[in-house]
């Protein structure tokens, strides 16, 4: 008889998708080479990681490492010239890469297999305020890193450690059913969630982040009450009505996953599980 439940699952594939020292290592040598290249070639000011990698929340195989680099100078009007600039001088400096402008970010992807690099430019406001290229036009936006990196780790902190690994189970359910909801979007409204959600229990809590999901699939505002608001990530109704339909499937998986537990059926409910991470029909 086996003794795997739904609870042991996803500890496993917890396990299985939380970045290794191989993978950390590799993104470390990157980032070493990028910055000696940068405040040379460029002359950048400072050169700060963000995003999931930051978080604590990055995926093995799919999570790019996002950083910021302040740019000299004064900003320019529009923000192309500061994304040409890096992408230039990135495509001189670096071979075994691809580099492309993917806003707000230069995208470096590498051939060695090693973990995607989005270097977004940023210029200096105040304190840890910045302003960087707006993702859906040619001006700029206000961000500020340290406000959602605080945010995730008040959640983490509520919730005793446990808030992450519901995010990075999250976010695997949106990699491998290729979901057309943004990372940070999943990543904003679970913190937001396990936050009022103490404590967390996986799969009892992804049936019920999966369940708010169903009624309210919709941009958020931002939680941090910063920046503008958070939107899904996805870029037309095609995309937002199939995104519905994940949700839909994933909230009906991880609630007979649970009921099947509460009936001590415990293959039912890894089947469920293991169900809700696979992208077959």
């Amino acid at each position: 008889m086996s003794d795997v439940t739904a609870s042991s699952a996803l500890e496993s594939i917890l396990k299985m998708v939380t970045p290794d020292d191989n993978r950390r290592a590799a993104a470390a040598r990157h980032r070493a080479s990028l910055e000696e290249w940068l405040e040379r070639d460029v002359a950048i000011v400072r050169m700060r990681e963000t995003g999931s990698w930051h978080h604590g929340t990055a995926l093995k195989t799919s999570s790019d490492v996002d950083y910021f680099v302040t740019m000299p100078g004064f900003k320019p009007m529009y923000s192309s010239p500061a994304l040409e600039t890096l992408r230039s001088s990135l495509s001189r400096g670096f071979s075994g890469c691809m580099v492309s402008v993917d806003r707000p970010a230069v995208r470096i992807t590498y051939f060695d297999g090693g973990p995607d690099v989005e270097i977004t430019p940023a210029y200096f406001r105040s304190t840890d305020d910045y302003d960087i290229p707006d993702p859906d036009g040619t001006g700029w936006i206000r961000s500020n890193p340290a406000v959602h990196f605080d945010y995730v780790n008040q959640a983490q902190h509520k919730t005793n450690g446990r808030a992450k690994s519901l995010i990075r189970l999250i976010k695997t359910w949106k990699t491998l059913n290729n979901v057309p909801l943004s990372s940070f979007y999943l990543e904003m409204r679970a913190a937001s969630y396990a936050a009022d959600n103490e404590p967390i229990i996986y799969d009892w809590d992804l049936r019920d982040f999966f369940k708010s999901l169903t009624v309210g699939l919709r941009d958020m505002n931002d939680p941090t009450d910063y920046g503008r608001r958070i939107t899904t990530g996805a870029v037309s109704a095609a995309e937002l009505a199939k995104a519905a339909v994940d949700v839909e499937r994933a909230a009906r998986l991880t609630a007979l996953a649970r009921k099947a537990t509460d009936a001590g059926d415990h293959a039912s409910a890894v089947e469920h599980i293991l169900a809700l991470f696979d992208a077959s029909p």
